[in-house]
């Protein structure tokens, strides 16, 4: 039986005190009274409940975020994200590596396993953690570390050469059930930051030709280690529109999120994603000439820049471009303030050493040097106004760049070609410009054929320049688009990737710009500049240090709704 209600005796008091008060009022008093009360309960108590109500609905629908993307989903493997951002996005909550990226300190941080490094500093030791599982509740061994790095990655048939290129020569050993170790031919300093690709579940694709992982069901659904496992394969829901969808997985070994299930909505186009702005609380890779269009009174504007560059790779041993003074002619003709001014970005630089500070690097175009050079090397007017040698040759050149499907990007790339070719026009050189789809595009790459190519290069968490700049990398498969060959150069490189004393390495890459500036194998010409656009009743958001757009992800724990 419960108990009567018990009144306090100064709650007694009070309501005493008031019915004495009101007694002492004249009718019209007390009706006044009575009136204000009753108003000021009107607009106190309805507030009160409301507040009510929407914290349960808090506690309840506003655990789902759901994030619109432009492209589609092709291989959610942790393997193959470089070629495609919309698998990056989403496999960065499937998936766990070794290390981590974290944004909050800008640097790669130990993940599922803690590591040491021996006196060589040659020698990797990663010991996994307690208690980390995959999501189909199987417990993750060293055997998934060695499938995934040796059996994969270091495969002949791996079709991700960058990724494979990154333990080239690199000898992996299992030392007991929860522990691997990576031994390397010398010193690098960067070899760490490799270690943040996710895992491969041994288990479950062992059996799996290394060829045929790229086409396997697993793309589709796929098994990791990270907060958010798949519900189920991603499915089409319209003409080129698909959706994927996400939940927290209970058995994750880091930090618990607010939200628990995330829903990836892919659109075709800018377009089609804005007029469905109902259906996402956040999309990302929005320049800033597009801000204005796609930002609403609900949605934050996050900026963020990323360590990659796009450039001008000028190919060094191509006929008229092997000489010095057409290339010195070609970097003073450029106007790099006047593109990114057109395409709305905000940053140039002026070396592709992203970690040093671009700000002592200032490039000046100028037009009578640029013409200088030209005459100094036998490059005259014609009555066409274009260069012309004693041989009778013009100074044609060709500019190959990608189409690109997205039309943001497309955009972006086609307007500072067609710059280029004005700004070059201006001193005599005439350019033809070739735009090619990707695989059109790589081949035309690998064969060299070309005079410049217009293309983008990313560094990632390492910024190592060894596979862009090195000597060694001016082959068929390589990436030093350039063919840049300089012994000095080399050396530094190699020294860079040796030094693990922070002063020094700045000293060495400032030699290293010097050397580069100098042989002007390409214009380099800016970084992009993008906004992550979120319902601002989503807190937590980070996007400072971001070196992937997926990276936006990496805070996800500290995320919630208002």
């Amino acid at each position: 039986m419960k108990k009567p209600y018990k009144i306090s005796g100064k709650l007694k008091r009070g309501v005493g005190l008031s019915i004495r008060t009101l007694k002492s009022f004249s009718n019209k008093e007390k009706i006044a009274s009575i009136l204000v009360v009753v108003l000021i309960l009107l607009i106190i108590l309805p507030p009160i409940f409301r507040d009510e109500r929407l914290s349960d609905v808090t506690k309840t629908s506003a655990t789902l975020y759901s994030e619109g993307v432009i492209g589609e989903i092709i291989h959610l493997n942790p393997v193959f994200t470089e070629f495609n951002e919309v698998d990056s996005d989403i496999s960065s909550l499937i998936f766990s590596g070794l290390s981590k990226y974290d944004p909050i300190e800008g640097e790669v941080t130990e993940d599922i396993a803690t590591h040491v490094l021996d006196e060589s500093q040659t020698i990797y030791k990663f010991i996994l953690k307690n208690n980390v599982y995959w999501h189909d509740g199987t417990e993750v061994t060293a055997e998934d570390i060695y499938f995934t790095y040796h059996d994969v990655i270091q495969s002949s048939d791996f079709q991700n050469p960058i990724l494979r290129a990154n333990f080239e020569g690199v000898e992996i050993e299992i030392v007991d059930s929860r522990s691997v170790t990576f031994k390397l031919d010398a010193p690098n300093s960067f070899f760490f930051t490799h270690t943040t690709v996710g895992l491969l579940p041994k288990h479950i694709l062992e059996s799996v030709p290394v060829s045929e992982l790229d086409t396997h069901e697993f793309n589709q659904h796929p098994i990791g280690t990270g907060p958010f496992k798949a519900t189920a394969p991603y499915e089409n829901i319209a003409e080129q529109e698909q959706v994927m969808e996400l939940e927290y997985f209970e058995n994750y070994y880091g930090d618990i999120p607010a939200i628990t299930n995330i829903r990836f909505h892919t659109f075709p186009d800018l377009e089609t994603l804005l007029k469905s702005e109902g259906q996402w609380h956040g999309t990302a890779r929005i320049p800033k000439y597009l801000l204005a269009e796609t930002q609403t009174d609900r949605l934050e504007a996050y900026r963020y820049e990323l360590p990659q560059y796009t450039a001008l790779f000028i190919n060094t041993d191509a006929e008229f471009t092997s000489k010095t003074p057409v290339r010195l002619a070609i970097s003073k003709a450029i106007d790099k303030g006047y593109v990114i001014d057109q395409i709305g970005y905000a940053a140039t630089i002026d070396t592709p050493l992203l970690e040093l500070n671009q700000d002592d690097w200032i490039h000046q175009s100028n037009l009578e040097e640029a013409m200088g050079a030209l005459y100094d090397s036998s490059w005259y007017l014609n009555n066409d106004g274009i260069r012309e040698n004693y041989n009778g040759e013009t100074l044609t050149l060709y500019l190959i760049r990608r189409v690109f499907e997205d039309k943001i990007t497309e955009e972006v790339v086609s307007m500072t070609a067609e710059m280029i070719k004005n700004q070059l026009a201006q001193i005599g050189i005439e350019v033809i410009i070739e735009a090619y789809g990707n695989e059109d595009l790589q081949e035309k790459i690998l064969a060299r054929e070309y005079d410049l190519l217009l293309y983008g290069q990313s560094l990632g968490y390492n910024l190592d320049t060894y596979s862009y700049w090195h000597s060694s990398q001016a082959t068929e498969y390589g990436l030093n688009l350039s063919n840049y060959r300089n012994s000095n150069a080399d050396q530094l490189i190699e020294a860079i990737r040796r030094t693990f004393d922070t002063d020094k390495r700045e000293e060495l890459l400032n030699d290293l710009a010097e050397v580069i500036a100098e042989d002007i194998p390409a214009v380099f010409l800016y970084t992009p500049s993008y906004y992550f656009l979120v319902d601002e009743r989503v807190q937590g958001v980070e996007v400072d240090e971001l070196r992937f757009p997926s990276d936006r992800f990496a805070t996800i724990s500290n995320w919630y709704f208002e």
